[in-house]
């Protein structure tokens, strides 16, 4: 965010910015938020779930819990698993992981930049 707010209360500056964390919900059970982001973003880089986790410092085991919730919401397959080898299994975002994950990304940035005025306006000095 490129807004930065500064307020003088009780004799102290404060000085204030904002983040807001969206979450997609299905039934009311969030299944794509940040975590799920960045998740996805390291399965497309990392080519590896293991990797992916271990980038993320959380489980594998938690690592395809959060990837189980998003396909039982969107109801397809979002990340495509290759078992084995020599060297290991591999992973990849299939196209409706990648659409999801495009879409969230598309709708954080738009959603962050029309609630900025409203934070300028709340918070900012007039």
């Amino acid at each position: 965010m490129g807004f930065v707010a500064s307020l003088f209360i009780c004799g102290y500056n404060l000085v204030m910015n904002f983040n807001a964390k969206l979450v997609l919900l299905e039934d009311g059970d969030g299944f794509f938020g940040p975590g799920v982001r960045d998740l996805f973003l390291f399965i497309d880089s990392e080519k590896s779930v293991k990797a992916a986790s271990e980038k993320m410092q959380i489980s594998y085991s938690k690592a395809w819990r959060m990837i189980r919730n998003v396909e039982k919401a969107i109801g397809t397959t979002a990340v495509a698993r290759f078992h084995g080898g020599p060297e290991g299994g591999s992973a990849c975002l299939t196209e409706a992981g990648r659409d999801i994950l495009e879409k969230y990304i598309q709708f954080e940035k738009l959603s962050k930049a029309a609630i900025e005025p409203i934070f300028e306006e709340q918070f900012g000095i007039k």
